[in-house]
């Protein structure tokens, strides 16, 4: 793929874009397992953390490998297929592994949009700024309220990049995939004036959209052409364990209903994603108030073209059968919102339905929906209000108006036009004299050129003294839940001693000590970059045992 610079600046413009089950009849034991009744613990639901017994942990399924009716045979056992569950199969497919992933929907589903990775040569290339390490990784942890696991920054760090070079190499390169390291360079004259700072580590994978729904289809064709097998419709149930606690496999159910052993002989990996459409898990690791909002205005969803994803995605079944297996979840959980009307990231006054500005509005989509939520009535939207003016607001994410325009479908907004703020105010029926006492202390600010009540930057700062005055509906949801177990470098998942539970890893959003309470907008891409470096880390670990894991990308 050629990196011209037409193309180079194209794509920083742009941002912001079945197999059938085989086995042997009848299930059976490997001479080191016991059949799961006659073992504590071989069920997954023995040696389980301090949190065992909750309301949101339920119970392991009763279900025993003598139970089932298929035994299918690999040796790294990945759990879901997103882009997590790609990147570990990658991981152990490369390093020289028998792959099987199991997915329970029909097809495998995207996993985001750009992904973030450091330092690489391809960015290098193509002319990105290359940063340094130790910087990145303090912003990182400061970011995540000093609750991050700094061990897993370091990974994404110091790995990442090689695995975007090899992409390239073994992937992108001979499936034609369109790939776009992204410039984010002067989109702020001044960046200690912003909330929000982002590097250049995002590269997208179309030119037509942020989505990586051809990327995910193009990786699991590779994927395939390379040997591993794919199995849908295929639903982990528990995790199986030897009486050392050795994680063997899986217990899977079938389209059928139908009972299978997934024999895993190096290791399980869970990318099993989000647990927010899971009310118990929401109300035990969020505040009530905000797990109730995020619950009422969950918005996740996963797909994949025209295929459709019939099942919950983010029902938390992924991390409760870690936990059954002895894994421990982490305590505070963060999270990711979303912005899906009016001007995202043109930071136009913004005021909740009494009429009153509540927050600096170049606060990031991400991470403010916890500011929404708290608002008077608690509901999903706050309003807009914009002038009719020939001032060019800026974007905070580096946006330009038309492209904006037809990123976010603008005209099928909720908006409304008045002569005067009183007639506007009815209109979207907020209190009129609220709302005017909030526009003229607005304008006073934007007239000083100081805002004393927010601090936004001075150059966001435009009054609204042009009629006629504009209001737009802007919609918060819930996203996704960017919390999870215990694990170390490896990717193993870590019991309550802190010990990894042999032969058990994870990736993507069931890994926890990433994000502290909420997500951090550095990295553009930053969740799809820890969930790519580390599933792959994933992979490899699993398919390299016990022996020395160092730079084999």
């Amino acid at each position: 793929m050629e990196l011209s610079r037409r193309n180079f600046l194209k794509g920083g413009l742009a941002a912001g874009a079945a197999l059938g089950v085989t086995g042997l009849a009848g299930c059976t034991s490997n001479a080191d397992e016991k059949p799961a009744t006659e073992t504590a613990g071989t069920d997954a639901s023995m040696g389980a953390s301090s949190i065992k017994g909750t309301e949101w942990l339920g119970e392991a399924p009763k279900t025993t490998i003598d139970d089932c009716t298929k035994t299918v045979e690999t040796e790294v056992l990945v759990v879901g297929s997103a882009l997590a569950g790609s990147m570990a199969a990658y991981g152990a497919m490369r390093n020289g592994a028998k792959v099987t992933i199991i997915e329970r929907n029909e097809a495998p589903h995207i996993g985001g949009m750009t992904i973030s990775f450091f330092n690489s040569q391809t960015q290098k290339d193509a002319g990105l700024p290359m940063y340094d390490k130790v910087e990145v990784s303090n912003d990182m942890f400061n970011l995540t309220q000093y609750r991050a696991d700094m061990r897993l920054n370091s990974l994404w760090i110091n790995r990442s990049g090689e695995l975007l070079d090899n992409l390239v190499k073994d992937f992108l390169e001979p499936y034609g995939q369109y790939y776009m390291p992204i410039s984010l360079e002067g989109i702020f004259p001044d960046p200690t004036q912003e909330i929000t700072s982002y590097i250049s580590t995002g590269v997208a994978f179309s030119e037509k959209t942020d989505i990586l729904t051809d990327f995910t289809a193009n990786i699991h064709k590779f994927l395939v052409d390379s040997g591993v097998e794919e199995h849908y419709k295929v639903r982990g149930e528990k995790l199986v364990q030897d009486e050392s606690g050795a994680v063997t496999g899986i217990i899977a159910t079938d389209a059928d209903g139908e009972s299978i052993y997934y024999h895993a002989s190096k290791g399980v990996i869970m990318c099993t994603g989000s647990f927010g459409a899971n009310e118990s898990m929401m109300k035990r690791f969020y505040p009530p108030h905000f797990a109730d909002w995020a619950l009422k205005y969950d918005e996740y969803t996963a797909y994949m073209g025209s295929s459709g994803v019939t099942e919950t995605m983010d029902d938390g079944l992924g991390h409760r059968m870690l936990c059954w297996a002895g894994a421990e979840m982490e305590e505070i959980c963060g999270w990711a919102s979303w912005q899906t009307t009016a001007w995202r990231s043109f930071p136009y006054l913004l005021v909740n339905i009494k009429g009153e500005r509540f927050m600096n509005e170049c606060t990031s989509l991400l991470t403010s929906a916890h500011i929404i939520a708290d608002q008077p009535g608690h509901g999903p939207f706050v309003w807009q209000i914009i002038p009719t003016n020939d001032f060019e607001m800026p974007s905070s994410f580096g946006y330009d108006k038309d492209t904006a325009a037809k990123m976010f479908d603008i005209e099928n907004t909720e908006h409304y036009e008045a002569d005067s703020i009183e007639e506007l105010a009815k209109k979207i029926d907020v209190p009129a004299d609220t709302l005017k006492a909030t526009v003229d202390r607005y304008n006073e600010l934007c007239n000083k050129g100081e805002d004393l009540d927010f601090m936004k930057a001075k150059r966001y700062l435009d009054p609204i003294d042009d009629g006629p005055y504009q209001a737009w509906k802007m919609y918060y949801y819930f996203y996704c839940t960017m919390g999870g177990v215990r694990c170390n470098d490896k990717l193993q998942v870590l019991d309550e001693n802190f010990d990894p539970i042999p032969r058990l890893y994870a990736a993507g959003n069931t890994v926890g000590y990433r994000f502290g309470s909420s997500y951090e907008t550095l990295l553009h891409g930053g969740s799809n970059g820890l969930a790519s470096t580390h599933g792959y880390i994933a992979g490899e670990s699993a398919a390299l045992g016990n022996k020395a894991i160092g730079n084999n990308i």
